[in-house]
């Protein structure tokens, strides 16, 4: 079956207000049905996701807590009222005390006494699965990331789509190997170009030179590139994703996977 999926924020770290392509920070949506969407991370992204829209239920698969792929949820539409029905899962027990900071009053105006009852909160542990509805499944795998990150796979009848973003891949941990191996479409991390990825290399974010090595080792055939360094310009983008390609057709020929730099605003079909 074919779903819509959108990228409604790419960037990591912080919002990026020069860009065309790539303003917001990690929000992806899967629609699972026009009533029920998935959103992996909730970033900037998730405001301009959930605004002016109406949903009887949100699922959001959190990869993990750092700044850029939380600060979002505060400004998500429908929170603060009874509608819709929302669900984080994770692979995190203590994920209502860790989004609980960010509703502190020394930070933020309003409470977080109400989260409790406004969201259930799901814990996965890994080589678990959860019905999505509609014949799919999710399931996560932990990513070799500072504090960790989990990545996770929605296994259709046909296909599938996977969501592996802030890693550094050294290593690609036994799980996630698992579930990235033969995947048909991946949003990978890219944050930086070659030279950068150098300069950070304990930043816990990866190369577009390095992500495609994996994704060629994994034999994975389309490869969304992802969570780009928020000081990069459009220019600097589209060069990334040029050099990527080239990569690709000099390295691997034929064999390797199909490239793509994730834009926000584009919608793209997936087979699941």
């Amino acid at each position: 079956m074919e779903k819509n999926l959108r990228f409604w924020g790419v960037r990591g770290s912080f919002p990026a207000g020069h860009s065309k392509i790539a303003s917001h920070t990690s929000c992806v949506e899967l629609e699972i049905n026009p009533d029920h969407s998935v959103f992996f991370d909730l970033g900037t992204g998730i405001h301009r996701a959930t605004r002016d829209r109406t949903f009887k239920k949100v699922t959001v698969c959190l990869s993990h807590f750092h700044w850029d792929h939380i600060q979002g949820l505060p400004f998500m539409n429908g929170l603060y009222e009874s509608a819709p029905e929302i669900e984080i899962v994770s692979g995190f027990g203590d994920a209502l005390e860790r989004l609980s900071v960010l509703f502190d009053e020394r930070f933020h105006p309003v409470p977080a006494d109400f989260l409790k009852e406004r969201i259930r909160f799901r814990f996965l542990e890994t080589g678990q699965a959860y019905d999505l509805g509609e014949g799919l499944r999710v399931s996560l795998a932990p990513l070799n990331h500072p504090g960790i990150s989990f990545a996770f796979r929605v296994q259709g009848e046909m296909s599938n789509l996977v969501y592996a973003t802030d890693s550094d891949y050294e290593p690609v941990t036994v799980e996630s190997e698992k579930l990235l191996r033969q995947a048909e479409n991946v949003i990978m991390d890219s944050q930086f170009l070659v030279g950068d990825s150098l300069m950070k290399a304990h930043y816990g974010h990866s190369s577009f030179k390095h992500t495609i090595d994996v994704a060629a080792r994994l034999r994975i055939r389309h490869c969304l590139l992802f969570h780009f360094d928020p000081q990069y310009s459009d220019e600097e983008l589209f060069l990334l994703e040029a050099q990527a390609q080239d990569y690709v057709r000099e390295t691997y020929g034929t064999e390797g996977p199909k490239v793509i730099l994730a834009r926000e605003d584009v919608p793209l079909k997936v087979t699941l």
